[in-house]
């Protein structure tokens, strides 16, 4: 097994800092109540738990994954944890394993690709995060409003969801490096109105990311 380890005092401060921030902007507003911080938590928990599952090695006979997609492997892996952390959450809130609205989950993860977009195709998480925001506006997952805002289809995200995570599994299970070059080339990418979207979030000042003190100095140990 694996186990995993989150500061909660640091995802609060990413949440309030960033995702908050980031929801007031370009989502909705008739779905805004949705942006709640259980479930950027339990998104994120169960992103991290993702990463110990799923396949490992080939059905194809090439070995391990990692070693199949050689440099293609990060990016894919980043998108696994997410898509599949989410499809768990989904079934642990059928199974009445986990308590809250799945319109909380749905609608954080969608901010939540939001924030992690604009990491840049030059990092995994971002990357990863442009193949799923491509691949659910494909399938009609959200809309964006003639305000310039997202808004999920909640019946469509499920399905999509779904949908991804087959591809996913599959991409890695055959160990097609080729294949995933492709996905990255065709949906791993950012078009004019996101990129106009992201750049109205720099313009309010909203950050990428939080740098936290620490060390001794903070301490008054030094």
């Amino acid at each position: 097994g694996t186990r995993r380890s989150q500061l909660k005092n640091a995802m609060r401060a990413k949440f309030d800092k960033i995702m908050v921030p980031i929801s007031a902007e370009l989502i909705d507003k008739s779905q805004q109540e949705y942006i709640k911080f259980d479930a950027f938590f339990a998104n994120v928990m169960f992103h991290e738990v993702a990463h110990g599952l799923g396949i490992k090695s080939t059905i194809t006979g090439k070995g391990f994954v990692r070693e199949a997609l050689q440099e293609q492997y990060s990016w894919l892996e980043e998108g696994k944890a997410d898509i599949l952390g989410l499809y768990m959450v989904s079934s642990l809130l059928k199974k009445g394993e986990m308590e809250g609205n799945i319109k909380d989950y749905y609608t954080t993860f969608m901010a939540g690709i939001l924030r992690s977009v604009r990491f840049g195709a030059g990092e995994a998480h971002g990357k990863a995060n442009m193949l799923c925001f491509n691949f659910f506006n494909s399938k009609g997952a959200f809309e964006r409003t003639p305000e310039g805002t997202y808004k999920v289809n909640y019946e469509k995200f499920e399905s999509s969801m779904n949908e991804l995570t087959n591809k996913i599994l599959v991409l890695q299970g055959n160990g097609d490096k080729a294949a995933v070059e492709k996905v990255q080339t065709e949906m791993a990418l950012i078009h004019a109105d996101l990129k106009s979207d992201l750049s109205r979030l720099s313009k309010k000042g909203i950050p990428v990311d939080v740098i936290f003190e620490q060390g001794l100095s903070v301490l008054g140990l030094q």
